[in-house]
């Protein structure tokens, strides 16, 4: 006999199993325990045939007693129990949830397989969203009133249900915009009611229960009021048992939505729910929605009661695969911004611990903000005239629904028309993903893509280009050195280039013999010191004009030995640094070469042409130890330093330094802020994304192309000047307009904010990544999907790891210096505090803080903590980075 042990349900599962299988090797022994501690057990095998109950029964209690001698089937902690044959099992398959009841959810067992949800099978009409706050007050009704507002704008059919039916909100919110009616004034409560007396007949006709809102827009919503709100009304209400409904032949709750639907066709119901621990307030969450607005405001109080309606819900929807949850923190009191993102960082901790996050979901996505407006006990209406200030507070979880819902019925032509060869337009489709440096020139013109900042980086004015590792600095390096009519003829619409000439000042070493590389700026700086750096750039930007530019070889007052090295097609490293060493350690030459700029200047001036020296490859073009990052910065410093200082004085030659962003903020010279008119920061906004997605895919499918061009008047030429709203618009049939039943995005939302940092700096290569993987994986499926579109979200969804792993790819050869730091997430969780990463890394006070920052400056991480909160500080992993490092969220599912 065992004693004293603790009874989980594995122990018991283990004994159960043990002891019959040795008589029936079929048998189903299943031990499960309810959320409230209790247990409940299922058992299947032939050994209960022609037994009766109390037989099997007593058969079950000598083992538990063996297991413990106070252990049976009739208490605790034993809830209930099925003993069947596997003839019974068939006809009774396992029930633990018989009503959607609080306390039935509550006490069922954890299923063996939780339901599961296809993303991408289409959301069926009507969708239904219900609201529900634990707590009254806190501006549920007014929430559920403007978001059926903008949802009708949009072309949605909504209906909004009031089953608060104690204290009704919507009902006397709505009271005014309802039209007038001559009909009588019934409701939820009169249906409900008399339905439980006679529920054969059709009394009252749910058109007597609907109401229409009076709109000063284009849409359609309509209401169903509690009812005539008088003391009839309260004994009513006294009458009415819900659970009645549920262990009758006809549930009235379920009729109701049934005639409504049949009645109106909504694209949406949106429900207020009672608050608290109700049997209303359960069946409109657990049992009709689709999805749950759990409204509260984040004060400590709320998070208990919380816990319980979640709890419930995450089981429910393991069992039914509903209601999904999405939170609304309604109303945020106005306080400083400290305790705002004390706040903040606390529901974040309490969404990831009792809701946890959804494959593919962000903590971000999972909640919604509106901040206090007293404007709102002012308004005498939630639907006509409502300040744009507040419409916008409701707008993020206007989209959470409207991209839940089916396509609407008037759909832009993009959509209408079906793309009859989805097929053929897969197998056109080629995305090229490949780096600045692994593209051969010929390539370059047809898959760069103009930015909305290409015709600042025109001005003569701007020298310094600052950005992210794959933002495409070195694109547009490549671009103007290597392909300088294709450049010459991008910027035509902007500015006239033909007398302006485009020398690599510094780069990659193939694209200029005389382009030096990292173990020849360590041999200049141990000839001549650290600080002669000045002279050298100088000196190298001589060399490099001279070299690309022969007619300034004939210009008197030259140096010799520049001439003659500028004439050989190749010359050897070691002779460039050679004289490079002798012009920084002579004093006459040093004078020398700064007239010898000048002459050249005055040259060019003459013969009307500018010159650009570009210099690019200035982050890895130096070594990668930490020694060469120290000799960068000092050599990075000595340029800029050199160009305030020169620059100004030359006419005709113009620097384009391309420097990685981290970079510039580890750099520290004289009259640094001199930069700042000179300065683009180069990013990439979603036109330009998108724009450079169609560009691809419509040169390389010509039936795609064809069909934008048709739809939409959507070319490769046009491109350029097509607007934010189009561009989305004309991605639809490459990836459709929303990212599946849970996810709650907009595609290009999904997409956008999967490709970005820490600092929000979105990558080309990740997103042409994305969608070439996405092809692949899209090809291999067995399945056909909507002839509407030709990447299911499925198949984004499957190819982002891969994109997030080649990306933390780049990031190692980007900083190889974080590499062994990078290696020790694997395995960890995202949000992750300091004292976690100094135990990982095993590094502690100002390493550990060098480290975060560099994590930081790099965007692979981002600081969730806020300055003024207690130690230990927390940072989240970005999304791009996560799957790369093999980390999962806390929280996740």
């Amino acid at each position: 006999m065992i004693e004293n042990i603790d009874l989980t349900p594995d122990i018991i599962y283990q004994n159960l199993h043990e002891h019959l299988s040795r008589e029936d090797e079929q048998i189903q022994v299943s031990v499960k325990r309810t959320s409230l501690g209790w247990l409940k057990i299922r058992i299947v095998t032939k050994q209960f045939e022609r037994k009766l109950l109390i037989e099997r029964e007593q058969k079950i209690d000598d083992l538990l007693t063996h297991i413990d001698p106070n252990l049976n089937l009739g208490q605790y902690p034993i809830a209930g129990y099925e003993l069947l044959t596997p003839e019974e099992a068939i006809e009774q398959p396992a029930q633990y949830i018989n009503l959607p009841l609080w306390s039935d959810i509550l006490m069922a067992p954890e299923p063996d397989e939780p339901v599961y949800l296809d993303e991408d099978i289409p959301t069926k009409k009507p969708f239904i969203v219900t609201f529900y706050s634990f707590k009254g007050g806190v501006g549920r009704s007014t929430a559920l009133g403007v978001v059926a507002g903008i949802l009708a704008t949009r072309k949605r059919r909504v209906v909004m249900i009031d089953f608060d039916l104690e204290a009704p909100g919507i009902s006397v919110m709505f009271g005014q915009d309802i039209e007038n009616t001559a009909g009588e004034n019934f409701g939820v409560l009169d249906y409900l009611h008399q339905r439980s007396l006679t529920p054969e007949e059709n009394i009252p006709n749910i058109a007597d229960c609907i109401q229409q809102i009076n709109l000063q827009t284009r849409g359609e919503l309509f209401l169903v009021p509690v009812g005539e709100y008088d003391e009839n009304y309260i004994h009513r209400l006294a009458d009415l048992e819900m659970r009645s409904f549920y262990r009758a032949g006809k549930n009235a709750v379920k009729q109701l939505i049934e005639d409504i639907k049949k009645q109106l066709e909504p694209d949406v119901i949106l429900i207020d729910a009672r608050p608290g621990f109700n049997d209303v307030g359960a069946i409109s969450l657990f049992d009709l929605a689709d999805m749950g607005i759990i409204c509260f405001s984040p004060t400590d109080q709320s998070f208990e009661g919380l816990r319980w309606v979640v709890q419930a819900a995450r089981k429910q929807q393991k069992y039914q695969g509903k209601p999904d949850v999405r939170f609304l923190l309604t109303p945020v009191p106005a306080v400083a911004s400290e305790q705002h993102q004390i706040w903040i960082n606390k529901v974040e901790n309490w969404i990831e611990d009792n809701w946890g996050l959804p494959d593919e979901i962000t903590i971000g996505q999972l909640y919604y903000e509106v901040l206090y407006n007293p404007n709102i006990v002012t308004l005498s209406s939630l639907v006509n005239n409502v300040p744009k200030t507040l419409l916008d507070a409701y707008l993020p979880l206007t989209d959470a629904i409207d991209t839940s819902l089916p396509d609407p019925d008037i759909k832009p032509v993009i959509v209408t028309e079906t793309v009859d060869n989805r097929r053929k337009i897969l197998q056109e489709l080629r995305f090229q993903a490949a780096t600045a440096q692994e593209l051969q020139p010929d390539d370059i013109p047809g898959i760069f893509q103009r930015t909305e900042d290409f015709p600042r980086f025109l001005s003569n004015r701007i020298w310094l280009i600052r950005g992210a590792k794959g933002t495409g600095k070195s694109l547009l390096f490549r671009l103007f050195v290597e392909q300088p009519k294709a450049a010459k003829e991008l910027a035509q619409s902007d500015v006239n280039l033909d007398h302006v000439h485009f020398i690599s000042g510094h780069g990659q070493p193939r694209v200029s013999s005389t382009i030096l590389e990292s173990l020849d700026l360590e041999s200049y700086e141990q000839q001549v010191g650290e600080n002669d750096w000045q002279f050298f750039w100088l000196n190298y930007a001589l060399l490099q004009l001279c070299h690309h530019q022969h007619e300034l070889r004939s210009l008197s007052n030259l140096d010799e030995k520049l001439v003659a090295l500028s004439q050989q097609e190749n010359p050897s490293h070691s002779n460039i640094i050679s004289w490079l060493v002798e012009r920084s350690q002579s004093p006459s030459k040093r004078p020398q070469a700064a007239d010898e700029l000048r002459l050249i200047d005055r040259c060019l001036q003459q013969k009307n042409q500018i010159i650009w020296l570009l210099y690019d490859e200035l982050d890895a073009g130096f070594g990668s130890s930490p020694k060469d990052y120290d000799r960068r910065r000092r050599s990075l410093e000595a340029l800029l330093a050199w160009w305030l200082e020169s620059g100004n004085n030359l006419k005709q030659i113009v620097p384009k330094i391309f420097l990685r962003e981290d970079i510039w903020n580890q750099l520290n010279f004289t009259n640094t802020g001199h930069y700042n008119g000179r300065l683009l920061r180069l990013r990439w906004e979603e036109a330009d994304l998108w724009r450079l997605v169609l560009r691809q895919a419509l040169q390389s499918s010509e039936s795609l192309r064809k069909f934008l061009e048709k739809t939409l008047g959507v070319t490769v030429e046009r491109l350029d000047i097509i607007g934010l709203e189009q561009l989305r618009q004309s991605l639809y049939p490459l990836w459709g307009e929303k990212m599946g039943r849970t996810k709650k995005a907009y595609t290009y939302n999904w997409v956008r904010t999967r490709i970005a940092d820490g600092h929000n700096n979105c990558f080309p290569r990740s997103l042409i990544l994305l969608l070439e993987e996405a092809v692949k994986k899209e090809t291999d499926f067995l399945t056909e999907y909507s002839s509407d579109i030709t990447l299911r979200p499925k198949a984004l969804i499957d190819a982002f790891p891969y994109v997030s792993q080649q990306r933390v790819t780049e990031v190692r050869n980007e900083y190889p210096e974080l590499i062994k730091f990078l290696e020790k997430f694997q395995g960890e969780r995202s949000p992750i505090d300091e004292n976690r990463l100094s135990e990982i890394w095993n590094v502690q006070d100002s390493e550990l803080a060098l480290r975060i920052k560099e994590m930081l400056d790099a965007g692979i991480l981002t600081e969730r903590s806020r300055p003024k909160d207690p130690p230990p500080r927390t940072y989240t992993v970005t999304e791009l980075y996560l799957y790369g490092l093999g980390m999962v969220r806390k929280g996740q599912r």
